[in-house]
């Protein structure tokens, strides 16, 4: 490659040149494998130099300002220039310390300026062959390689884990906002810190004082006062002015009351409402600096809960039982965006996720997703850069000062924001030697406000049941199991399952569209046949680490067989999705089902993928749902019917912090020739549910019919008659594990004739009403709903919906919510489809103006 190469910045050289068509995509079916490792080659192959031009304005540098340099995000050592001088003596290392350079002196007002960054990998930069020769295949372990990516502090996924293949340049490049910054004289020497003091009244909260401490830096060479002023609203207070000598430091300080606050509370507990302040730094009355963010006033904590002995967060005095997702950042290239980020916690919030864990193996996010937080109400769990796979014996990281310095500078980067309740050590294992006490103490003072745990499976803190790993299981298991505790052989004292689970893993297969667009249409239709006898798959399946839908007779026979065998990857995928939402909706219904009895909550591993990978995932690299994402919508809906499946009793679960009003529930049994068996029909008033809480309102075991196929749909209603909430689950009425076919009746219905109308609505975002109705007297089993192009029939992802996978009863009407971003180059129409449903125009259906 002669001469420059256009430069995605924010980006990683492995990003730049396979945008530029210079290294095969490689997400792409085994087109990974043709790309120079980093740990095979040497760090040289990753090594660039960054190079652009600058206009800086005449008026840079005047009055005794000054010109900054933000580097937000490099990785792993650079050396910067300006205008052809070196910035730093020595190279900027570590991939999570935020750099701000004095550039002053080197700048040239009202000329051009060329900046000049050589980048290098970390180095070692770590084997992801772990001594077997080729990458590892799915179903076993490559835990960051060799090890020695962990020497550095940089995200340690890059060499490579069981669910993602390693990354070539180990991220290496400008990743992170690139900008300069001109100010006056007087500089916040660090992010300012934000905290909240709410006075209650009960469980009203009546005033909240909101207080900025900052510290502010004199660069001129006299003396003079500074204050902070500080905006909420259209409230502007000044604290008192400090003088600050030539070359000091000094802490400034401002309150400001705001009486009757908005809470910000988490998703499903109210709305998280967000105050945008502005804090300006003024050196002699003149505006030298400003810093913007947007708070939330709330009160949050966690604990040992001392019933279950999980760990039990509180927000504004109020219990949160916590349903959460994994997250191992958006993208294994770090092509980060605003719009992504958006897009990824919004899903989560739909899902009726309300945490989100943000994964010790990767990376700090970038601001960008913890404001999607908190504008979507999702709480954040944060790690630091450590896990139990990759400390080497306590050896790594090797520059214990960076890693502090790095953890400093992530704690006031991120300290404001009201969706942060919780920092963790390590994952797995605590931070090696003195970093776990020195990483708390660290906390506490740049903090102060949210707990510290040491690692995400501390029997201490409420995360794990004593022994030396209590995460998982990470394969799929029988539904029944979530309910009658089996799923975990971990147990407390008391021999209740685990009370809080970091980790619980499962199958996340994608939609067929998405196997056709990440690989060879070869390996695509070659799909796993699904037996242990032909495990593993083909070599595509494999590398993209696709995990089966067993795991062994002995513990979990074929879930995905029991409908029958799939003859084309289209029923192999729709199967899928079918028992990815029985599992993953079994997986929080049973946690429903003992709420504050049992658990305190979970976390499931995981929710976002980060790649095109096939396994633990909730939707797909390209945003596409899977059916396991509507079960877990389904199971965390405020008010949700639910059948326990092992025991067959019916119970309401209210998921918010208010009692509920009394509903009506309807209770259908199905046959397994699709037609409702009238005489099975149960109707049963239900009073007020508990706040955050469930109540067992009869019992099926004496209704269903034993040793044969039904499925059972719940269907709630306010007393206007307005539906608030249905749910459908289909068995084998049968002890124990379902037998060979269960399912196979859903195989085997009659066609059932469903219309749909789409109205679009009148938002600024692209806005649809879905009416579907099935005028049949068999249901229509997993319909689906799609958002294409109209002339070219390509998926629009993301598509927001409010339900999806629906099932709808003889005479059923539905109507669902469609939201999506406008697509500027064609108009777009739904295609519907379903396993027996039959649609006009082969489900093609226009989306009309309303």
């Amino acid at each position: 490659m002669d001469g420059w190469i256009r430069a995605r910045v924010p980006g990683t050289v492995l990003a730049t040149l396979a945008d530029r068509g210079l290294v095969p995509d490689p997400y792409f079916g085994l087109n990974n494998l043709q790309i120079p490792d980093a740990g095979e080659v040497g760090v040289g192959q990753y090594t660039y130099w960054f190079r652009t031009r600058l206009d800086v304005p005449k008026t840079a540098g005047r009055h005794n300002g000054r010109v900054f340099l933000d580097l937000r995000g490099v990785n792993y050592k650079a050396d910067v220039y300006l205008n052809g001088s070196r910035i730093t003596p020595e190279p900027l290392t570590g991939m999570f310390l935020r750099r701000k350079l004095d550039v002053t002196g080197a700048v040239r007002p009202g000329g051009e300026n060329v900046l000049a960054v050589l980048v290098t990998p970390p180095d070692p930069p770590g084997d992801p062959r772990s001594g077997v020769g080729e990458f590892e295949p799915a179903g076993t372990s490559c835990q960051g390689g060799d090890q020695l990516i962990g020497r550095s502090v940089t995200a340690q996924v890059t060499a490579g884990w069981d669910f993602w293949q390693p990354v070539r340049d180990r991220n290496t490049g400008l990743w992170d906002r690139v900008s300069l910054n001109f100010t006056g004289p007087v500089v916040f020497a660090s992010d300012p810190k934000i905290t909240t003091e709410i006075a209650w009244r009960g469980s009203l909260a009546t005033r909240a004082v909101v207080s900025v401490t900052a510290s502010a830096r004199n660069t001129a060479a006299t003396a003079f006062p500074a204050q902070l002023q500080v905006r909420i609203g259209k409230r502007t207070v000044k604290g008192d002015p400090v003088t600050v000598g030539a070359g000091e430091t000094k802490v400034l300080t401002a309150a400001v009351t705001v009486d009757d606050p908005q809470l910000w509370w988490p998703h499903g507990y109210g709305t998280p409402h967000l105050y945008p302040v502005t804090v300006d730094l003024l050196g002699e009355g003149r505006q030298s600096q400003t810093y913007r963010a947007d708070i939330g006033i709330r009160e949050l904590s966690s604990a040992v809960d001392p019933t279950t002995t999980g760990r039990k967060f509180t927000v504004n005095k109020t219990p949160v039982f916590i349903r959460g997702g994994a997250w191992v950042t958006a993208d294994a290239l770090l092509r980060l965006s605003a719009r992504n980020y958006d897009d990824q916690v919004r899903l989560h919030q739909q899902a009726n996720l309300n945490l989100i864990r943000v994964w010790g193996g990767s990376i700090t996010e970038r601001p960008e997703f913890y404001q999607a937080c908190d504008k979507y109400g999702v709480l954040v769990w944060q790690e630091f850069w450590v896990t139990a796979d990759c400390t080497a014996g306590s050896s790594n990281p090797a520059d214990r000062q960076l890693f502090l310095d790095s953890a400093r500078d992530a704690v006031r980067m991120l300290r404001n924001h009201p969706s942060l309740c919780l920092w963790v050590g390590g994952n797995e294992g605590p931070p090696p030697g003195d970093l776990d006490s020195r990483l708390s103490a660290l906390v506490q003072a740049e903090d102060g406000t949210r707990p510290y745990v040491s690692y995400s499976t501390d029997p201490d803190a409420g995360l794990g049941t004593g022994g030396q790993f209590s995460d998982g299981p990470y394969g799929i298991l029988y539904p029944f199991q979530f309910f009658d505790g089996t799923w975990t052989e971990h147990r407390t004292s008391t021999g209740a399952p685990q009370p809080f689970t970091p980790e619980t893993g499962s199958v996340g297969t994608p939609v067929a569209e998405t196997i056709r667009a990440i690989m060879s249409k070869a390996d695509a239709e070659d799909f796993p046949k699904v037996t242990q006898a032909t495990w593993p798959p083909n070599k595509a399946w494999n590398f993209h680490l696709w995990i089966p839908f067993f795991a062994g007779d002995s513990t979990t026979k074929d879930q995905l067989v029991l409908y029958q065998q799939p003859a084309t990857l289209d029923e192999f995928c729709e199967q899928a999705q079918a028992a990815q939402y029985q599992q993953y909706k079994a997986m929080f219904e049973g946690r429903n089902a003992a709420m504050w009895r049992w658990y305190t909550g979970g976390v499931i591993w995981r929710s976002a993928p980060g790649w095109t990978g096939l396994r633990g995932q909730l939707y797909d690299w390209h945003l596409e749902q899977t059916g396991g994402y509507w079960g877990v919508r389904k199971a965390g809906e405020p008010l949700h019917p639910q059948l326990d499946l092992s025991n067959l009793a019916v119970a309401v679960v209210n998921n918010t912090r208010q009692d509920s009003k009394p509903t009506h529930l309807t209770i259908t049994v199905v046959g397994p020739d699709g037609r409702v068996i009238e005489d099975k029909t149960r109707q049963q008033d239900i009073g007020s549910v508990p706040a955050a809480g469930q109540q067992t309102v009869t019992s099926l075991a004496d209704v269903l019919t034993p040793n044969a196929f039904q499925l059972v749909k719940l269907q709630l209603r306010d007393r206007r008659g307005r539906l608030v909430a249905d749910n459908t689950d289909w068995l084998y009425n049968a002890p124990g594990p379902q037998p060979d076919l269960a399912y196979a009746p859903l195989r085997n219905l009659a066609r059932s004739h469903v219309t749909a109308h789409a109205t679009r609505g009148g938002s600024s975002e692209g806005t649809v009403e879905i009416v579907l109705r099935n005028h049949s007297d068999v249901i229509a089993f997993h319909v689906r709903i799609q958002l294409v192009g109209a002339r070219s029939g390509k998926r629009v992802t993301p598509f927001f919906l409010t339900d999806n996978y629906l099932t709808l009863l003889p005479g059923e009407s539905r109507t669902v919510q469609g939201h999506f971003h406008e697509n500027l180059h064609e108009q777009t129409e739904l295609l519907i489809s379903g396993w027996n449903a039959s649609l006009e125009d082969s489900g093609h259906i226009p989306i009309r103006q309303g």
